[in-house]
């Protein structure tokens, strides 16, 4: 005999909220190893290391350049003009995309895929 459908709702529900509780919790600990790593950090900065080990880990201060990006239009103008489109991560924002199809608006290059997804709300 096949599962009821309302057993299936039940059990989304208290599966989702599992997943609310183990989020929750990896909020707590991702923000306690961003501490301990901040630290960790600002010590070997202020006893000249950039490597440390013991019999548990080995851990390495690296510092690399990152983009913060403050004038878009800017960099979109400058990309546009140069041709220099590997500044920019491969991925179409899927609103823009559904927006332009809804209008009529053709993308070359890319094609509609349909995903069926369940919408959950508690009651």
């Amino acid at each position: 005999m096949s599962v009821k459908l309302n057993d299936l709702l039940a059990e989304t529900a208290k599966v989702r909220e599992q997943i609310k509780v183990v989020q929750s919790e990896e909020k707590v600990l991702k923000s306690q190893h961003l501490e301990l790593e901040s630290q960790i950090s600002i010590r070997m900065q202020e006893q000249g290391l950039d490597k440390i080990s013991n019999d548990i880990c080995t851990i390495s201060l690296k510092t690399e350049v990152v983009p913060t990006v403050e004038d878009w239009d800017s960099l979109h103008e400058h990309i546009t003009e140069t041709n220099q489109f590997e500044l920019l991560q491969k991925r179409m924002s899927a609103t823009a995309y559904r927006e332009l199809v809804a209008t009529g608006f053709d993308v070359p290059g890319v094609k509609s895929t349909e995903l069926t997804r369940i919408n959950f709300r508690s009651a």
